[in-house]
């Protein structure tokens, strides 16, 4: 008999701190305190020098490392897993049975993605998914608004970041359908109904892999082009409302691409079930 209380209290808890006016107000200045502050002093660099606007989007040689080029964008997402290293070990060092706002914002992130991935995987237990659709929402919305804090710049841009989260969404899908339906059950929907279809499967499988670098790239870049712009022409009134436009499409990129992360694994898990 399904357990309907223990869902509903999780929903109760849900919007209980979805409308509490105090979290809401916290994620909301410290998101408009970033973009100003980003805004302030980007406007701050452009009087003293020229913008450009592929310099500001295009990754950059940094140093070498042997016959190794390290560019920006690899210093931007070492940074910012650092910044997620450290802050989810302070957070982790502080959990309280009562929490506070910045835990009531985390939780509800975590309750919203187990959400998403009993729906779309559908499961009742999203726990051996969580770790990789988890993380790959936390990373690109992360990589998407890195950009906000002075001196860093958002890694999605350059077409490597996109390329390698759908690889890891694509030896994702096999990986899990294994486990979940075992060798010889996953392998066979690769030739149901017939074997015909064989050369499809595997055409779709890498088509995918490719719809989700184009999607997270294109969009990201095209954002970037039209923000950096805005910055050269109009400086003091667009930028503020753009960024906080593109603090909007940056978490939806990483909301569509933990969906279709999902949608993916639940192929793999009831394939021709």
């Amino acid at each position: 008999m399904p357990n309907h209380s223990g869902s509903a209290s999780r929903s109760v808890k849900t919007m209980k701190r979805i409308s509490n006016p105090l979290t809401l107000v916290l994620l909301i200045a410290v998101v408009i305190g970033l973009t100003i502050v980003s805004n302030l002093l980007s406007g701050s660099t452009s009087e003293t020098e020229e913008p450009d606007v592929a310099a500001e989007i295009a990754p950059c040689p940094v140093f070498r490392v042997g016959p190794l080029e390290v560019t920006s964008t690899v210093v931007n997402t070492w940074a910012m897993m650092l910044l997620l290293s450290v802050g989810a070990y302070v957070i982790g060092r502080n959990l309280k049975l009562r929490p506070g706002p910045v835990q009531n914002i985390l939780e509800w992130i975590v309750e919203t993605i187990e959400k998403l991935i009993r729906e779309m995987v559908g499961v009742k237990d999203p726990t051996i998914f969580l770790p990789v659709v988890g993380t790959l929402a936390f990373f690109i919305g992360t990589a998407n608004l890195i950009g906000l804090i002075p001196g860093l710049q958002c890694p999605t841009p350059d077409i490597n970041t996109p390329l390698a989260m759908a690889l890891v969404v694509f030896f994702s899908v096999p990986y899990y359908g294994i486990r979940t339906r075992g060798l010889w059950g996953y392998l066979k929907h690769y030739v149901e109904p017939i074997f015909l279809m064989l050369p499809i499967e595997i055409a779709s499988e890498i088509a995918r892999t490719f719809s989700l670098t184009f999607r997270l790239f294109g969009n990201i870049l095209g954002e970037e082009i039209i923000i950096s712009i805005l910055f050269i022409v109009m400086p003091l009134f667009v930028p503020v409302p753009m960024m906080l436009f593109s603090i909007f499409t940056g978490l939806l990129q990483a909301y569509i691409f933990a969906l279709l992360t999902c949608v993916y694994i639940g192929g793999a898990v009831r394939a021709h079930s």
